[in-house]
């Protein structure tokens, strides 16, 4: 007996749940992400698999796994996903203005402060537009995790990606003025090591030297990812920190912390905008990093020359 597929039912009916799913992990971080009950995911992928009779994914109490033809129908379900957001910015270019969604990531240690506000801004001119920022202390995965592009800073690891350079801030060290008081001031960039050390993860500091850059490998009883939390303890007197000067101009002014007066005191932490190289450049896309070009340019933010980078 033929099988027919009621009317009512779309073709694609389920199959955004699906893929969310696969990229969260769970049925519950997809409902989350779509703005659905957990049940409604759940029924829905079941409705899709009834429908192509097919086990696509392995259900357990903690986890989602692929099967074999779960993992044939993901990956064609991505193409056909960017083909038809490829299509969509074909027709949105046609008519020269950006429309529809755009999903950007940056990271959260010292890019909210400034970035976000700089994509409010691109926001209020574009009401038109839906954008959806997500940050985070770790690099995303741009196109697995369905986004339009993400900002990222410093050296860039090799990719397929394609970066263009939005500009950049400058970092120096800085300590409170009890802590300088106490300890005195390093004289030169080995002397750190003598110092406690507020760091992030990686434990490395950069310096930069005409056009290379020094790595400092620092130790410290203070970490953490969040610039706020590292900016919090040098203020507390624990130690010293390297931060983004846009980050800390308020507290320099009040005289809560004191930049260390050293010619060698300073890194350029270069900003970049990327993006999959592999998809039609849409309006919306073009129309964000042009923005954020041109809004870069200030006292924080320098040297905008608008590169493009493969890596």
């Amino acid at each position: 007996m033929s099988k027919f597929v009621s009317s009512s039912i779309g073709r694609w009916d389920g199959i955004d749940e699906f893929v969310q799913s696969v990229a969260t992990g769970s049925f519950t971080a997809a409902a989350e992400k779509l703005g659905v009950s957990k049940s409604y995911v759940s029924k829905q992928v079941g409705k899709l698999e009834d429908r192509l009779n097919a086990r696509l994914l392995q259900r357990s109490t903690r986890q989602l796994a692929l099967t074999d033809v779960g993992e044939v129908f993901y990956q064609e379900c991505l193409t056909l996903s960017r083909r038809f957001e490829n299509l969509e910015s074909v027709i949105s270019e046609m008519q020269n203005s950006p429309k529809g969604i755009l999903k950007v990531a940056i990271n959260c240690r010292f890019g909210v402060q400034y970035m976000a506000g700089a994509i409010a801004s691109f926001a209020r001119l574009h009401p038109e537009m839906s954008i959806t920022v997500h940050s985070s202390f770790r690099d995303v995965d741009l196109i697995a995790e369905g986004y339009d592009l993400t900002i990222r800073y410093g050296e860039l690891e090799d990719s397929s990606l394609v970066a263009r350079k939005l500009g950049g801030y400058t970092m120096s060290l800085y300590a409170s003025p009890a802590y300088w008081d106490e300890y005195g001031m390093p004289l030169n960039i080995e002397d750190l090591q003598h110092y406690n050390s507020l760091c992030t993860p990686d434990r490395v500091w950069h310096f930069s030297a005409q056009r290379d850059v020094n790595k400092l490998r620092v130790a410290g009883n203070w970490i953490s990812e969040d610039g706020a939390a590292l900016k919090a303890a040098a203020m507390a007197g624990i130690g010293i920190v390297q931060l983004p000067d846009f980050f800390v101009v308020n507290e320099v002014a009040s005289g809560e912390l004191i930049r260390l007066p050293r010619p060698w005191n300073f890194y350029w932490r270069t900003a970049w905008a990327v993006y999959s190289g592999n998809q039609h450049l849409s309006a919306k896309i073009r129309f964000f990093i042009d923005f954020l070009c041109k809004s870069m340019v200030g006292e924080a933010w320098l040297d905008n020359k608008n590169l493009f980078h493969k890596f």
